[in-house]
């Protein structure tokens, strides 16, 4: 019978965090290469991708949400404006505020890039089955769950 090699909590815990970080790498090297198709660089894609689920959002919101300061919202935003990909609003119940929405141009760029991501995952994923996709899956809910948990305790902490 082949056994696994026995390691500490601290070993596997220090082993998944390298595996993720080397995860976050490869994904975003090959987000990177399907980036380059488009008109607009990778920091403009993520601001887009987040007004896409957020909208309509404020700049302040952006902001926060993406750990910027509202001036460099502000340069890329002026980019994906550019390119037509967004369209900005005056909010109805305080006129002072700007909010951003994703554009019909903008949609169809996100579409694109969805579906390319896609299938870049489904080959990626096509070595593993259907339970260790599901497992996978139940894992790393759970582990969102958690860490969600920590940064409301911790946000709630600092509050105090």
């Amino acid at each position: 019978m082949n056994q696994a090699p026995t390691h500490n909590r601290a070993e596997l815990v220090q082993a998944l965090f390298e595996s993720m970080g080397a995860t976050k790498r490869a994904v975003a090297a090959c987000w990177q290469r399907i980036d380059q198709d488009h008109p607009v660089s990778h920091g403009q894609l993520e601001l887009l991708f987040t007004i896409f689920h957020e909208q309509p959002v404020s700049f302040k919101q952006l902001a926060r949400q993406l750990h910027l300061t509202p001036g460099a919202i502000s340069q890329l935003v002026e980019g994906l404006e550019q390119h037509q990909l967004i369209t900005r609003q005056t909010d109805l119940k305080d006129r002072r505020i700007q909010c951003l929405e994703v554009s019909p141009e903008g949609s169809k760029l996100i579409k694109r890039i969805k579906d390319h991501r896609r299938k870049i995952m489904e080959n990626v994923m096509a070595g593993l089955s259907d339970e260790e996709l599901a497992l996978w899956l139940r894992i790393h809910k759970k582990f969102l769950e958690q860490l969600e948990t920590k940064q409301a305790d911790q946000r709630e902490k600092e509050t105090i």
